[in-house]
């Protein structure tokens, strides 16, 4: 099943899963960009920097094509479940702006985006799609134009080029799935998984690539995280879950994702924006039962107690014997 629709049906939407992974803090990914942006001479073309620092709270307006697939062995999935579509903006301060829009070329536009009080991120999460092809029906190639306003920052716009997708040809899956159910919620974990290989196809040199693994465990009575890993190398392949982290005997969710993305800069409008190509894998366990004592020990221990309470007293008779002598 997949995991969005799972758990949206507790009341916790898109945003709340997805926002943590988009949300990254905008000055240190697009620093890259714009070095990478400046190495290239595009500073020289325009005449001047970049002006995002004018910008009282530059918006970064975002699409996401995502796959995603359904594990219930070691092994990996052999098909995708389905394909669903994001598109959405984020930016600092939830004052900021109290509307999101997004025109693009497919038979939705324009798509108002939810805004959910007090947020910083405004996420539209399309339906889910037997094939990508179906989904590039109504989210087809194109000008995607994000557009936010109605709070104290005025109104911005990021216009994303959508040219092509840029997945990763790895399938994500968890190598030793078979190990989390029942797990030992009272000791040290470790989930293993594989790794995975960029997309190095870079579409126009004006972007920025970059890549990430995602693992996150989630409860999926609240809907909320209870373990996350974030943001790790592609090459990762283990992620530690310590000892008290999760609850004996409870139902969890998880998802790996595997994130190619393209960060680029809307000159014209001062405002970032980001490609995402996610492939994720989801998948459920139950923690085993807590574990009891064994038999014997509550007699040892009280056993141990005891030689204690001797060895004391042995010790205090031995003072006092020497201290009459």
């Amino acid at each position: 099943m997949r995991l969005v629709n799972s758990l949206t049906a507790t009341g916790v939407g898109a945003v709340g899963l997805f926002g943590q992974r988009r949300n990254r803090k905008a000055a240190f990914r697009f620093s890259l960009c714009l070095a990478a942006l400046s190495g290239l001479g595009f500073t020289i073309a325009i005449g001047t920097n970049p002006a995002a620092a004018d910008t009282i709270d530059p918006i970064t307006g975002y699409i996401y094509n995502n796959t995603y697939y359904n594990q219930n062995s070691d092994s990996a999935p052999s098909a995708p479940a389905g394909y669903f579509f994001d598109m959405g903006v984020y930016f600092t301060d939830p004052a900021s702006y109290a509307n999101g829009s997004v025109t693009y070329p497919g038979p939705g536009s324009p798509q108002t985006l939810p805004t959910p009080a007090g947020s910083n991120q405004y996420n539209y999460t399309s339906g889910t799609y037997a094939t990508n092809s179906a989904l590039h029906t109504d989210y087809p190639f194109g000008t995607y134009t994000v557009s936010a306003g109605g709070g104290s920052a005025g109104s911005a716009t990021a216009v994303i080029p959508y040219a092509q997708d840029y997945f990763t040809s790895t399938v994500p899956y968890v190598t030793n799935f078979s190990s989390l159910n029942g797990l030992n919620t009272a000791a040290n974990f470790t989930v293993n998984f594989n790794s995975f290989v960029p997309n190095s196809s870079v579409p126009d040199p004006s972007y920025f690539a970059d890549s990430y693994t995602f693992f996150t465990i989630y409860d999926p009575s609240t809907g909320l995280p209870v373990f996350s890993d974030n943001f790790l190398n592609p090459s990762t392949t283990s992620s530690l879950i310590l000892a008290g982290t999760l609850l004996p005997g409870t139902d969890y969710v998880y998802e790996l994702d595997f994130s190619n993305r393209l960060d680029g800069y809307d000159f014209v409008n001062s405002t970032f924006t980001m490609q995402g190509f996610d492939l994720r894998t989801d998948g459920s366990f139950t923690t085993g039962a807590e574990t009891p004592l064994p038999p014997a020990w509550p007699l040892m221990m009280s056993g141990l107690a005891g030689l204690v309470f001797v060895c004391r007293r042995g010790t205090k008779k031995n003072a006092a014997a020497h201290a009459a002598a």
